[in-house]
């Protein structure tokens, strides 16, 4: 960092529109900043905090200093379900401020540090403005959340809203992950005669899934299915086509091995929700040298489009190989997917 870099971020914002007006979502504290203008790019801010988030750090920070630390997929994957901050404005689809609408198809939400001089020297230009951050002014600043949302179009100036416009946020539908940590025994083209009930670990929330049926799907036959299609082919030049089948048979290589197989579970359950299944050596198991149990995310789809009892047919693949002759798996439904419709935010 040196004086040149600190002149040029500041070069960068070229106005300000301070609007500074607080609301509180679901727990959340967030205060909304006002409009900054990149060039011909508009980006509407929000300060968040989140003191569920920060007590819950606390908390897991003090157990660990007395607890040794787990090293296991498990810890991880559960960490990142209960530690995850909320973010009320991450599924913004239109802003209105005052009598202007603005649509929103990306935003960002990162949290706040000194070491951030480029967020620092932002804070300080609104300041500079007259912007009063009042209802969060008192809180540490790594403890904020920043949430930038742009705002759809091509801007030679900041509209002028007028002297403390309503501001209404359309929010549309949003996922949460939600913890089960649930064993199942899952049977290799076994029968599933009964639905399994589950319950949101820190709710308590009751919800069913119906299996139809687990089964071994051999990617490497469905790899060679898609690379031997002509169409693909054809958009393709050959050079192109060679290479990324190449890349692909040595990253899959690393994650199936030939003559493995991926467990796959297909299932009906309430409408808005999915499922996430690992095996419970993954879960138990280290991981892998630089691996910090992620999932590589393969989509499998359904032969059949509904279950057995009539609703939509869903799929999930263990991204664990397994042997051929796999009959039975210890396994556990960790976590459940929801959809939820969040109405609107108004400020007044």
């Amino acid at each position: 960092m040196n004086i040149r870099h600190l002149n040029h971020l500041l070069s960068l914002i070229e106005e300000i529109k301070v609007i500074g007006k607080n609301t509180e979502v679901d727990g959340v504290i967030c205060h909304v900043m006002g409009v900054v203008r990149y060039g011909r790019e508009l980006r509407l801010l929000v300060l968040q905090y989140d003191e569920v988030f920060h007590q819950s750090n606390e908390e897991e920070e003090t157990e660990l200093d007395y607890e040794d630390i787990p090293d296991n997929n498990r810890a991880i994957l559960c960490a990142r379900l209960r530690n995850d901050a909320r973010s009320p404005f991450q599924w913004t689809r239109s802003v209105c401020i005052g009598t202007e609408k603005f649509e929103s198809q990306s935003s960002e939400t990162k949290r706040l540090s000194v070491q951030d001089f480029e967020c620092v020297l932002l804070l300080s230009e609104f300041l500079r403005k007259g912007w009063k951050p009042e209802g969060i002014d008192y809180q540490s600043i790594d403890k904020l959340f920043l949430t930038s949302m742009e705002l759809v179009g091509d801007y030679s100036e900041i509209p002028a809203f007028g002297d403390n416009p309503p501001i209404r946020f359309n929010i549309g539908p949003c996922s949460t992950a939600n913890l089960v940590e649930q064993p199942v025994d899952l049977t290799i083209n076994g029968e599933y005669p009964e639905k399994i009930w589950f319950s949101n670990s820190k709710t308590g929330e009751k919800h069913w899934v119906q299996i139809n049926r687990v089964y071994l799907l051999d990617m490497w036959e469905e790899i060679e299915k898609t690379f031997s299609n002509p169409e693909i082919k054809e958009k393709m030049a050959p050079e192109e086509f060679d290479k990324a089948k190449a890349n692909i048979i040595r990253n899959f290589s690393q994650i199936c091995p030939r003559g493995m197989y991926l467990p796959v579970i297909e299932y009906e359950c309430e409408e808005g929700i999915s499922l996430n299944f690992y095996t419970e050596r993954y879960l138990d198991s280290k991981p892998a040298r630089g691996n910090s149990a992620t999932a590589t995310g393969f989509i499998c789809r359904p032969d059949k489009p509904f279950g057995v009892l009539g609703l939509q047919l869903k799929a999930c693949i263990i991204e664990e190989p397994v042997p051929a002759d796999t009959r039975c798996i210890k396994a556990e439904l960790f976590q459940y997917n929801s959809i939820i419709t969040a109405g609107d935010i108004l400020l007044e």
